[in-house]
């Protein structure tokens, strides 16, 4: 039986059957087995005459070719297949080794008469997507959008967060459903999280204006450019306020903008952003204030600096892989000195 390494050199070499490409796809939407793919990578890397063994300068590399993955919506099965030996050969190339991978879109069985469409952002990207009416934007880690195929309906699911720069049409409404609220919009731009574990979801407004519509269709408000709405998922309250749109939505370019936020904000915002979990210590530390800008910095890193302008002690825990062969969640502890 073949490999898991014996399929990916093929996929990589660009002589690869449709049984390789539908393993390798399945492979890289497991968050389990990646770290193997990542090992299986790094050898062709050394292979191929990069022998430095420079782990640091590789995984720079592959966090910024994963930010630069665009999934748009494809008409047949020759242009997937063609996509896909295009990013092959790319993958010959040693300074472009990723473990990124194009997902083919799935059909929803939500409606068995219409097709729907998936794009999924896997753990520690950002993709960039393009709808049919022209719509673009982009996922967050984790996060995936499913869509009507023929896109009468200018309908959006969304699992996770997503941001949208939405075309406008007169009189024909775009809408972002999530299971908490709906978003609709005529034209313009907005950010939607709605991340399964977190405790709220919220909608952040750039540009336009947008009307928050419960689940029972009744309006819960509108948002005007630089306005937030958080809903509650215990309590049922949502929660509107004034806020400076761009540190929220700096993810998609690759920034994280924090002013003048608590620490509990910024280990949120980090938990979503590299797939761990933070433990803050002590109240003093969560209430803590800062400001700062990082840019596509490792976790490691943004824990260093934040260590260096404040008192702060951290240790961080790198996942470990278990006995059925998954893999631990990786984990960052702080305390104030």
């Amino acid at each position: 039986m073949d490999t898991r390494k014996e399929k990916i050199r093929r996929f990589t070499s660009g002589k690869f059957s449709l049984n390789d490409y539908l393993s390798v796809s399945s492979w890289f939407r497991k968050e389990e087995v990646q770290e193997e793919l990542k090992q299986h990578l790094e050898e062709d890397w050394n292979e191929t005459g990069n022998t430095g063994n420079d782990k640091r300068k590789l995984n720079q590399i592959l966090d910024r070719l994963h930010h630069q993955i665009n999934f748009n919506r494809m008409s047949s099965s020759s242009r997937i297949y063609h996509l896909f030996s295009r990013i092959a050969a790319i993958l010959l190339i040693p300074a472009l080794v990723t473990i990124a991978i194009l997902s083919w879109f799935a059909v929803s069985n939500q409606d068995q008469t219409e097709p729907w469409a998936e794009i999924h952002s896997p753990i520690g990207t950002r993709t960039q997507f393009q709808l049919p009416d022209g719509t673009k934007g982009w996922l967050n880690s984790g996060s995936s959008i499913k869509y009507p195929v023929n896109f009468k309906r200018r309908n959006v699911e969304v699992s996770g967060e997503a941001w949208f720069d939405v075309v406008h049409r007169k009189s024909d409404e775009f809408r972002v459903i999530t299971p908490f609220f709906d978003v609709r919009v005529l034209g313009t731009r907005f950010n939607v999280i709605s991340y399964d574990h977190e405790k709220t979801a919220e909608v952040i407004l750039e540009k336009g204006k947008v009307q928050v519509l419960g689940k029972n269709r009744t309006v819960q408000g509108e948002l005007s450019p630089d306005e937030y709405f958080a809903y509650d998922k215990t309590t049922g309250k949502a929660v509107f306020a004034n806020i400076d749109s761009k540190t929220y939505t700096s993810w998609k370019d690759g920034w994280l903008i924090f002013k003048n936020v608590p620490m509990t904000e910024i280990a949120r915002r980090l938990e979503r952003k590299y797939n761990t979990e933070i433990i803050l210590h002590g109240d003093s530390l969560k209430s803590s204030i800062f400001r700062a800008t990082f840019q596509d910095e490792s976790l490691d890193e943004i824990c260093r600096l934040l260590s260096s302008v404040a008192p702060i002690r951290y240790n961080v825990y790198q996942r470990k892989k278990q006995a059925d062969g998954t893999f631990t969640k990786s984990k960052v502890e702080m305390w104030l000195k």
